[in-house]
């Protein structure tokens, strides 16, 4: 293995860990958007404990994955950013504004409540943020990003627009897995469970229409990528559908950490099919991975570098989530929350 696929290994890797962290925490913003009913403050309520302080740790590997580009392929770097300026613009703009009204929300009197504006802002914000990176890695398959080209406009492509949708219904599937178990961990919000449930169930059926939808899309808009994928994303595809129906069934038998496990596992599918069918290419007809790279010796201190700071951070982010798991760690953890 070369350097410069050991250093797309590692990128895939924090993509994983990104959209099983922060996008569960994007989910949760789009139930905290959907609640209603008389248990719509107490689901809001859980909603903001179980993000407690690790949501924003969790953007440790966003971080870490554009770190990684533009050091390790500064080329493609420049090329994906101009081409994807307003996207990725609008991405960012929905963290930060989601990040600032969670703790505006939090502190600011009254205004915790679902029609607050702050409240909006935080829910709408976790929605827009995995719907551009959806389209954003969309658009990298499709061709149309150029060397040459200024800003793109993705939004013109149906393709685009629905991986988009998917991966805001994906975010929020794994959210309600997650709110399953750390609602049934609380005697007081056991009785959330049954809610937490449907959605789970809802939002995996919806994911499974969406993603046969996006299908003949990529063959459509994104052949050089779809030809790959039939050749070599097949056995990631078969997996996330097992693990896809085997959440449905583990949450209809209510065993919620393997259920955990089960959906993890096929968002982990769907994006290892992804980059095994992108791969060598980082923006398709513009940018390959190993034209891009940075020199040898650039890419070996970087690797180096990633692993002294793994040693580091890995320990460190386990330690903030075990602590922070458990009822109580939620309650103590969720002061921007009350």
């Amino acid at each position: 293995m070369t350097a410069v696929d050991l250093l797309l290994g590692v990128i895939v890797c924090a993509l994983a860990a990104y959209a099983l962290l922060a996008g569960a925490d994007f989910g949760a913003g789009v139930w905290d958007l959907l609640a209603r009913g008389r248990h719509a403050d107490r689901e809001r309520r859980l909603i903001a404990h179980a993000l407690g302080p690790v949501w924003e740790a969790n953007h440790v590997w966003l971080i870490f994955v554009i770190v990684a580009t533009f050091s390790g392929f500064p080329t493609a770097f420049g090329i994906i950013a101009r081409g994807l300026e307003l996207p990725l613009a609008l991405a960012l703009a929905g963290i930060v504004l989601r990040g600032a009204a969670y703790v505006y929300r939090a502190y600011g009197e009254g205004a915790a409540g679902p029609d607050s504006l702050w409240s909006r802002v935080f829910a709408v914000a976790s929605s827009i943020t995995p719907f551009m990176l959806g389209v954003s890695g969309a658009a990298l398959a499709t061709g149309k990003i150029t060397a040459t080209s200024g800003p793109l406009t993705p939004f013109d492509s149906p393709f685009t627009l629905v991986a988009g949708v998917f991966a805001v219904v994906v975010t929020a599937f794994l959210a309600a897995v997650y709110l399953c178990h750390d609602a049934g961990t609380d005697p007081e919000t056991e009785d959330l469970v049954p809610a937490f449930r449907r959605r789970a169930l809802g939002a995996a059926a919806v994911a499974g229409v969406v993603s046969m939808a996006l299908l003949p899309l990529l063959y459509q808009d994104a052949p050089i990528v779809a030809h790959r994928f039939t050749e070599r994303s097949i056995p990631f595809v078969a997996v996330a559908v097992v693990c896809g129906f085997g959440s449905l069934a583990v949450i209809w038998k209510r065993h919620y950490v393997l259920a955990r496990a089960t959906a993890a596992t096929a968002v982990i599918g769907v994006l290892l099919g992804w980059a095994a069918a992108q791969y060598p290419d980082l923006a398709v007809g513009a940018a390959t991975a190993r034209g891009s790279a940075a020199g040898p010796a650039n890419l070996h201190a970087l690797l180096i570098a990633m692993g002294f700071g793994m040693v580091v951070i890995l320990p460190a982010f386990y330690l903030l989530l075990k602590v922070f798991s458990g009822p109580e760690g939620a309650a103590g953890g969720s002061g921007l929350a009350n």
